[in-house]
């Protein structure tokens, strides 16, 4: 399942709480502060590196990939190109 990061918070949110455990209780497993986990779970990245939220995904037994956003790549729009020139 992918998702947008603006939805990452309230998936962490939502996992934490499947699991039973407090915001101090998955800070410490991750080695954070209470307080990074709340700004995670508010989407308020401002100060926390990608190492942080990778630990907490995956504490949450998810992990963090890149996908394709589903847009088309240099290659395909340089073939349609072509494709509309020659039937042009």
């Amino acid at each position: 399942m992918t998702m947008p990061l603006e939805q990452l918070g309230q998936q962490i949110k939502a996992l934490r709480k499947q699991k039973g455990w407090s915001q101090l209780q998955l800070a410490e497993m991750a080695g954070l502060d209470r307080t990074t986990v709340g700004m995670l779970e508010r989407n308020d990245y401002n100060d926390i590196g990608i190492r942080k939220v990778q630990r907490v995904v995956e504490l949450l037994g998810k992990k963090l990939t890149l996908a394709n956003t589903g847009l088309p790549t240099l290659d395909d729009l340089v073939a349609a190109q072509r494709e509309e020139s020659h039937h042009g």
